[in-house]
């Protein structure tokens, strides 16, 4: 017998499938989650107790909005990174443009 449930479709031009299939990972633990390919994006079938598209739906978009801001943010983190590091290692960063 197949239990019932809701299927929910992520057009690829505006989620992701890495962040839909994140959403999966994470929401995997509260209800039953089937990501399966479909023409232009990805359906999603959500099932059990405790079952809903919303729930899952926005869960999606919080991954997405973190997949996205890590986008932007990459390279600010990574000068970051490198300037914590060099003065760990008791190294001065060079200035630019100042004298």
């Amino acid at each position: 017998m197949k239990t019932e449930g809701v299927s929910v479709f992520f057009d690829s031009e505006v989620s992701s499938p890495e962040a839909v299939r994140l959403a999966a990972a994470v929401m995997g633990g509260r209800m039953g989650v089937e990501v399966s390919k479909a023409a232009g994006g990805l359906s999603v079938r959500v099932y059990g107790p405790g079952a809903s598209a919303g729930t899952f739906a926005n869960e999606a978009l919080n991954q997405q909005c973190r997949i996205d801001l890590a986008r932007v943010n990459s390279r600010i983190a990574s000068i970051i990174t490198t300037k914590a590091l060099l003065s760990a290692a008791g190294e001065k960063p060079a200035r630019r443009g100042r004298k």
